[in-house]
C-alpha cells in the first residue's frame, strides 16, 4: 500500500486547478455586469437546484475515471431510473421511501452489469458502457412505450423541489452532502487511494496488495447507484418520465470531471476537485440564460468553454507522467 501512497502524492497536482477557478470568477463578474439579478439570493438557490443532478453523476462517475476507465452510460442509467421511478409511481404506488431505495437499487444493478462486462468478459471500459447505454436506452423507450409517464407524488416532489432549511433547495443540500461524503471517501479511505493507484498502473496496484477487481467493481456500482438518485430527483422534478431526459448529463459530467482536474487517463485528480468543473458549466448555462442568449448559441458557447477550461486546465510540464 505504500506505493499506491507514494504514487497519489508524487502525481496528485498534475492538474493545475487554478484555470477553472478564475473561469468561473471571470465568468461571475461578466455575467453580473450584463445582469445584476445573477448574484441575486432567488437566482443562485435556483443554480443550486439546477446544478445538483449533475453534481451527483459527476461525483459518480469521477471514481471511475480516477482508475483510468470511462462510464459512458451515465446518461442512459438516469434515464432509464427516471422512467422506471415514474412507472414504479403511477402504476404500483411506491412511496417516497420507497421509490429512493428503488431508485438507487436499479441505478446500483446498472453499474453491477457494467462492471461485469469490463471484469469478467474483459471488455473495454469504453465499449462495454458505449454498449450499455445503447442497451438501457432501447429499455426505456420500451417501458415508457415511447410516451411521456406522468405520475403524481407531493412528498417527492418536495424532496426535489422544496426546501427543509430556510429557501435552500432539498435536491441542493442532498447533492453537496453526497459530494462531502464521496470526497472523503476518495481522499482519506482505502479505496480511495487503491482507484489512485490503479489508475496509475494495475499491474504495480496489484503488487502493492490491492485487489484491483473488487476497486474496479465498486467504483462502476456506486456511479450507477448515483446516477440513479440523480434520475429520481431529475423525474421528481417535473413529475413526468421523458425518454432521453438524461442524454445530456454525459459530456456535462465528464467535461466538469475534467475541468475540476481529474486526468481522463485515470491517476491523478480527486473528487473533491469535481465541484469547480461543476460550477463551471453550472454558472455558463444559468448566466446565458439570464442574459438572453438564444439555446442554440448556448450550446455552442458552452462547448467552447469546455475547451478552453480543459486547455488552460492542463499542466503540461507534467504530461510526461500521464499514461
Amino acid at each position: 500500500m505504500e506505493i499506491a501512497r507514494q504514487f497519489v502524492q508524487r502525481h496528485r497536482a498534475i492538474i493545475n486547478p487554478g484555470g477553472p477557478a478564475l473561469l468561473l470568477l471571470t465568468m461571475v463578474i461578466v455575467f453580473t455586469a450584463i445582469n445584476p439579478r445573477f448574484l441575486s439570493w432567488i437566482n443562485l438557490f435556483n443554480l443550486m437546484r439546477q446544478s445538483s443532478i449533475l453534481l451527483i453523476v459527476a461525483t459518480g462517475i469521477t471514481f471511475v475515471i480516477l482508475m483510468g476507465a470511462i462510464d459512458l452510460s451515465v446518461g442512459a442509467i438516469v434515464t432509464f431510473v427516471a422512467i422506471s421511478s415514474a412507472v414504479l409511481i403511477r402504476d404500483f404506488g411506491f412511496s417516497a421511501a420507497a421509490i429512493l431505495f428503488a431508485a438507487s437499487v436499479i441505478g446500483a444493478l446498472c453499474g453491477l452489469f457494467n462492471a461485469i462486462l469490463v471484469l469478467r468478459l474483459r471488455i473495454p471500459s469504453f465499449v462495454a458502457t458505449l454498449s450499455t447505454m445503447t442497451i438501457i436506452g432501447g429499455i426505456s423507450t420500451w417501458i415508457s412505450g415511447g410516451v411521456n409517464v406522468f405520475f403524481r407524488s407531493p412528498d417527492l416532489t418536495w424532496v426535489a423541489s422544496g426546501a427543509m432549511i430556510g429557501r435552500i433547495p432539498n435536491s441542493g443540500i442532498l447533492a453537496l452532502l453526497i459530494f462531502a461524503i464521496a470526497s472523503f471517501i476518495g481522499a482519506r479511505s482505502h479505496f480511495g487511494r487503491s482507484l489512485f493507484a490503479i489508475g496509475g498502473g494495475g499491474v504495480t496496484a496489484r503488487l502493492s496488495g490491492i485487489d484491483v477487481l473488487r476497486t474496479k467493481a465498486i467504483a462502476f456500482v456506486a456511479s450507477g447507484m448515483l446516477c440513479g438518485i440523480a434520475g429520481l430527483l431529475l423525474v421528481a422534478r417535473t413529475s413526468t418520465g421523458t425518454a432521453r431526459m438524461g442524454d445530456d448529463l454525459l459530456l456535462q459530467a465528464i467535461a466538469a470531471v475534467v475541468m475540476g482536474g481529474t486526468a481522463l487517463s485515470g491517476g491523478s485528480g480527486g473528487v473533491h476537485r469535481t465541484l469547480i468543473g461543476v460550477l463551471v458549466i453550472a454558472v455558463l448555462q444559468n448566466g446565458l440564460n439570464i442574459a438572453g442568449v438564444h439555446t442554440y448559441i448556448q450550446i455552442m458557447v458552452t462547448g467552447l468553454i469546455v475547451i478552453l477550461a480543459v486547455t488552460v486546465t492542463l499542466d503540461r510540464s507534467r504530461l510526461a507522467f500521464i499514461k
